[in-house]
């Protein structure tokens, strides 16, 4: 491209605008504009196509930097929102098996008394710990039927910070509070690693981090 302004650009600075407008108009109509994939996006991810559409608006109303600028800043915003906000299904047990599935998809999935299986999905650090809280918190504290346990499904972290371990810490000392008791199944051993390192591990007790809920189960009912 630099070689094509430097030694190119004479050439073209003769041509008549109305053949430059051409060559634009060609380049965005048959280049640029993907009706296909906004079809796509729109079967697919709403928000990408309203983004997609936002930053189309945006090109048309005020230039290609500010559309850029448009896209750009909602995506953001979506991945901040998406990051901050990770799903945290509560779990059963499938009749007859030992396979957990998120209870608002199989409401008809076994529970055991008084314990409740929760899944984080997502890494836990400083932008999902205080999340992570909340929810335990409402869980915890809930006047119709508190829990007895709280089991910790780690299976979908993959990255935890100092952060988010130092909130561990205080899930454990909200969940002792309220009588219950924290267990944890399916941790990671690059997270689990950290745990140690932070002390987290012998503060909760090596017999109440599992390999798996079953496991985690299988030692509440003994406990």
């Amino acid at each position: 491209m630099l070689a094509t302004l430097i030694v190119l650009a004479p050439l073209f600075s003769g041509l008549p605008k109305a053949v430059l407008a051409a060559i634009i108009i060609d380049a965005v109509v048959f280049g640029m504009i993907d009706v296909a994939e906004l079809r796509r996006l729109f079967r697919v991810a709403r928000f990408d196509f309203w983004i997609a559409v936002a930053a189309i608006v945006g090109v048309l109303s005020s230039g290609v930097l500010a559309g850029v600028v448009i896209g750009v800043a909602l995506s953001l915003v979506w991945l901040v929102r998406v990051a901050t906000q990770p799903a945290m299904p509560l779990l059963g047990r499938e009749r007859g098996t030992r396979l957990f599935r998120e209870l608002d998809e199989y409401p008809g999935d076994e529970t055991l008394p008084g314990v409740v299986v929760l899944r984080l999905d997502g890494g836990l650090f400083f932008a999902t710990s205080q999340a992570l809280e909340d929810r335990v918190r409402e869980l915890a504290e809930d006047d119709g039927s508190p829990p007895v346990a709280i089991v910790l499904s780690l299976q979908g972290v993959n990255f935890i910070d100092s952060q988010g371990a130092q909130q561990l810490a205080a899930i454990h000392e909200l969940v002792e509070a309220n009588g219950a008791t924290l267990r944890l199944a399916h941790v990671k051993s690059p997270v689990l690693a950290v745990l140690r390192e932070d002390g987290f591990v012998d503060r909760l007790g090596d017999d109440r981090v599992h390999g798996n809920l079953n496991q985690a189960l299988e030692a509440q009912v003994r406990g």
